[in-house]
């Protein structure tokens, strides 16, 4: 029972926060993956910007500042760089190695068009949520996981209107397919047996809400709100399990699930409250700023449910004990020559988790982002823009229930984005 419980616990908590594609923000949503142009600012002033098609997702009601359809593709790359060291307390075996998967591909997408000079409509295709994670058969942690993947594409149809001059609202229903594949060793049930394979995958739909306002009280000032809803995510399967009962039986209740047992896995993307301005300070230079909340302390009570041998089952509330997340940043963008602009960005994050809460397979903790950009208006239908985010988190203790005791060293991610806007 004890093995049964412990492995369905390590699972959950591993399919609760991560790293998407190896990148994060807040929590587990990620600025960058929800538009290519986030690069270039690191998230500071995100939701009054709207001046490009990624407003269809940081803020719907900015659609209403667009009098004539816009477009906008983008391709993205995240690198990390996570290498862990054990301790003197450390009691688990294996290797202390950093992630075989370094380089992640993503790619975004927004559309806006105005039926009126009122009311807009729009579409977007990105994945704010998610993970994919991936360690060696024999590293420290593989009771944990070795392999990690939890997405959560999303298309969204969003629409806004314009109130009066000086108030936008806008809405959207972003319809999220949720994925989860989570593979582990299993540690042999007799003494000098062999180790053994855990694997598990679901998908599930759900729908996020997204609601924004636009305000622009002075000429050269406009601010924006965001609301995301918070969303149920609900796995469930029966895992693949290979090399554990093929040992010898020590007693009838070794086995370790009956066949056609399920294991039930029901998460939250928590709800999230953004706010930031946009202030156009000279002809030249334009200046944000922005403040966010998540409530990933709600994220970390998760329903969790495993079949037992025999009938019956376990269901219970498991809390991993996270924090609330914060963050706030400040940019700029500057008009450098007639057709290029340049942008930065720094903002900070704080962690949704201590060193008594942080899981060895999750090299999360504070974050300060620093983002450089640039756009280059190719004629007056088409925009080619780029950026570059260097996020640091530094050292990251990890005292782990299981035996795990360290840290990553001078964890770091590098976001590199190019997009193309068409007008």
């Amino acid at each position: 029972m004890k093995l049964k419980v412990g492995i369905a616990t390590g699972w959950t908590i591993a399919a609760l926060v991560s790293l998407p594609g190896t990148a994060l923000a807040g929590g587990a949503y990620i600025y960058e993956m929800s538009n290519a142009s986030e690069v270039g600012y690191g998230g500071a002033g995100m939701v009054a910007r709207a001046n490009d098609a990624g407003t269809v997702f940081s803020n719907p009601a900015g659609m209403t500042r667009f009098d004539k359809s816009e477009m906008m593709a983008g391709a993205l790359a995240v690198y990390i760089d996570a290498g862990f060291s054990k301790n003197e307390n450390n009691t688990a075996t294996g290797k202390a190695s950093s992630l075989n998967k370094r380089i992640v591909p993503a790619g975004n997408f927004g559309y806006i068009r105005p039926l009126s000079d009122r009311l807009s409509v729009g579409v977007s295709v990105h994945n704010y949520f998610g993970l994919a994670l991936d360690w060696s058969d024999d590293w420290i942690g593989r009771g944990s996981s070795v392999n990690l993947t939890l997405v959560a594409p999303q298309v969204q149809p969003t629409l806004a209107y314009k109130v009066n001059d000086w108030l936008s609202v806008g809405a959207g229903a972003a319809l999220t397919l949720g994925y989860m594949y989570d593979k582990s060793r299993v540690e042999p049930i007799i003494p000098n047996g062999k180790e053994g394979k855990f694997r598990l995958s679901d998908a599930d739909f759900a729908v996020q809400g997204n609601f924004g306002v636009m305000l622009q009280p002075w000429e050269h000032t406009r601010i924006g709100i965001r609301y995301l809803t918070e969303t149920d995510l609900d796995f469930e399967d029966s895992p693949d399990i290979s090399g554990v009962n093929d040992l010898p039986d020590i007693s009838p209740n070794t086995d370790f699930v009956s066949p056609g047992a399920k294991i039930d896995i029901g998460m939250k993307m928590p709800q999230s409250i953004s706010a930031a301005v946009h202030h156009q300070w000279s002809d030249d230079l334009a200046l944000l700023g922005s403040v966010a909340w998540d409530e990933w302390s709600e994220f970390g009570y998760v329903n969790a449910g495993i079949d037992v041998v025999g009938g019956g089952g376990i269901s219970t509330e498991l809390n991993a004990d996270f924090r609330d997340v914060w963050h706030g940043g400040v940019g700029a963008e500057y008009q450098w020559k007639p057709r290029w602009e340049l942008t930065a960005g720094f903002s900070y994050d704080s962690s949704m988790m201590s060193s008594r809460t942080r899981p060895i397979f999750i090299p999360l903790g504070n974050m300060y982002r620093y983002a450089v950009g640039f756009k280059h208006r190719r004629s007056d239908t088409l925009t080619l823009g780029g950026g570059l985010t260097f996020l640091w988190e530094g050292n990251l203790p990890v005292d782990d229930s299981g035996g795990v005791s360290g840290k990553y060293n001078n964890v770091s991610l590098t976001f590199l984005s190019f997009y193309a806007s068409w007008h």
